[in-house]
């Protein structure tokens, strides 16, 4: 997962260029991205850095692993910047005084990016157990760090990007917002997140700032390590598309909505660095289309002719050995 800096370099110095036509302006921009230290939060952050010139303050609470990360771009020699936050999203006074910090010097905050999540980690020793079965604090890891948090940080961040009449708002979820997918707490959290975003959306579409969920498909990060999932980078290049590539119709057009990863990639025109023929990409967008149907017909909670999934499909003590082809796609 982690390459060399000599290769790191070549991807600054190549992805900066016509490779993925992302069309990076000149003028830096400043980010903020939570749950930075590891996953798709990390690949969001040095993506925005390195190859969109951003500064981004990067939150997490292992300043260690923050603190790699901005080594890392520093040494790549581009003109972004990584500004690590040691921040626990479960202190509220802790994440006041940063957003404080951070706007009180007339910073413009651009983008938002809340993928800080505890769930994951919280639910793996309880595969197989129902949600009886379970303690009550796996349920409060899911929704606490993920829902809870991201909206404590937009509703701390967004009068900035109001004052500053822009802004974007993205939440980081999951397939597993309407589909059942390991554990009840698992599937409702990300569910909250695909309406975290549509709700505040409907509050601010007269204040020019935009909240839009994006869904991942599985990950290769350094908890989950699923047969051709996207990569963390694979994901910052989704985030860094939405900002630079994205126009105001297609960002009007998809406030508040939940978009898929390899939709971007496929509009966009990003792909993974093995990816050298667009054939991975091909192969995601195809498999994304029964999920895709899903999504958008009557989801099953709502339709009483649809029958209930099976929960040991997913809930199992496999799940990260040996996937489905189904399990591939809903993992965040």
């Amino acid at each position: 997962l982690h390459l060399s800096i000599r290769r790191q370099r070549q991807m600054c110095i190549r992805d900066s260029g016509k490779n993925y036509d992302l069309g990076v302006k000149n003028m830096k921009k400043t980010a903020i991205v939570t749950g930075a230290s590891r996953g798709f939060g990390r690949g969001i952050a040095h993506v925005l850095a390195s190859v969109g010139q951003y500064k981004v303050f990067a939150t997490a609470r292992n300043k260690s692993a923050l603190d790699n990360l901005k080594r890392e771009v520093d040494d790549l020699g581009c003109n972004g910047e990584i500004v690590p936050v040691a921040l626990d999203q479960n202190n509220d006074n802790e994440v006041i005084k940063f957003s404080e910090e951070i706007t009180k010097g007339g910073t413009k905050i651009d983008l938002l990016v809340n993928s800080a999540y505890q769930g994951l980690i919280a639910m793996t020793p309880h595969f197989g157990k129902r949600f009886w079965e379970r303690p009550i604090s796996v349920y409060d890891d899911h929704m606490n760090v993920g829902v809870r948090s991201s909206y404590v940080m937009s509703k701390l961040i967004v009068p900035n990007m109001i004052q500053n009449n822009s802004g974007l708002i993205l939440q980081i979820s999951s397939y597993g917002g309407f589909i059942y997918f390991c554990d009840v707490g698992y599937g409702v959290a990300h569910a909250a997140m695909d309406r975290l975003s549509y709700d505040m959306a409907t509050e601010l579409k007269d204040q020019n700032v935009r909240a839009i969920t994006i869904h991942p498909g599985a990950g290769q990060t350094e908890i989950t390590a699923f047969p051709d999932g996207e990569s963390p980078n694979f994901v910052g290049r989704a985030v860094l598309a939405l900002m630079e590539k994205a126009d105001d119709n297609f960002l009007d057009q998809t406030n508040g909505k939940t978009l898929f990863t390899i939709d971007l990639a496929k509009k966009f025109g990003f792909k993974e660095d093995y990816d050298t023929d667009g054939s991975v990409n091909e192969a995601r967008y195809q498999g994304s289309k029964p999920f895709k149907e899903m999504m958008l017909n009557t989801l099953p909670q709502y339709d009483t002719k649809s029958g209930l999934p099976k929960y040991s499909d997913t809930n199992n003590c496999l799940l990260y050995t040996s996937p489905s082809p189904r399990d591939l796609s809903t993992s965040r």
